[in-house]
């Protein structure tokens, strides 16, 4: 980016970010997503990882990445976001810049979500009260979760199944994507 005269303001544009996000990128308590990673190479100009993908995007197609799966009994872990293919984009997703889905792969969100449906998400919008999401925390971890509320320290997301509620630090949280749709 230097020897190209770019600067951090200029990568949270193209990535949609604020600047508290760009920073915690360039300290190391953000991880860089495969979709935004697709994006800062061609800005870059360099070649992404996956251009020898044969997968060809289509008008009015998302990509779909990897998948929701769970890690143990309360947790669920964002698969490698390897690029599997494209779906059709959902009517929610019109106007989304970089809208992308992920399979689910967990009972957690049961009966709402069920094994093999895809989830179709805004990158980086925070969802409104009781609306679906996906957070990333710092970690890797993905949560699919409904948003319930936040504070000042943290937010809260609802499960399914079980029923519970599960508190999470806002230090913690490296992205966060609204729920637009399912099929």
């Amino acid at each position: 980016m230097k020897d190209q005269g770019k600067t951090q303001a200029d990568l949270g544009r193209l990535l949609g970010l604020d600047s508290s996000q760009v920073n915690r990128i360039f300290n190391g308590k953000r991880r860089i997503q495969r979709h935004e990673m697709e994006k800062i190479e061609e800005w870059l100009g360099q070649t992404p990882k996956g251009a020898t993908n044969n997968v060809v995007p289509m008008p009015h197609m998302v990509p779909l990445y990897g998948w929701v799966g769970a890690a143990s009994a309360g947790r669920l872990t964002l698969a490698e976001q390897d690029l599997r293919g494209y779906v059709a984009m959902h009517p929610g997703q019109q106007h989304v810049r970089d809208a992308f889905a992920l399979e689910v792969n967990d009972i957690s969100m049961s009966p709402r979500y069920e094994p093999g449906e895809i989830v179709y998400l805004a990158p980086n919008r925070w969802p409104a009260r009781d609306q679906d999401c996906v957070v990333v925390t710092i970690e890797g971890e993905g949560l699919l979760k409904r948003y319930v509320t936040r504070d000042a320290e943290k937010i809260v997301l609802r499960q399914l199944n079980p029923a519970k509620d599960i508190d999470v630090l806002l230090s913690d949280i490296s992205s966060i994507h609204s729920v637009v749709g399912r099929s």
